[in-house]
């Protein structure tokens, strides 16, 4: 997983985190076992630079 941290111009944080996508052999395990992986979470903003999940 990564966090990507931009900078705005009003001085908060915006941050997406992104998962990586899965090697192709991944990809077709997972479509053999019909398991799905979770949708890419939205990004939100902050005021501090680092958040603590």
């Amino acid at each position: 997983m990564l966090d990507l941290e931009v900078p705005t111009t009003d001085g908060r944080w915006l941050v997406t985190s992104r998962y990586t996508q899965p090697e192709k052999a991944v990809d077709l395990l997972l479509a053999r076992l019909k398991m799905k992986l979770p949708d890419q979470p939205p990004p939100r903003l902050s005021t501090e630079k680092t958040l603590i999940n």
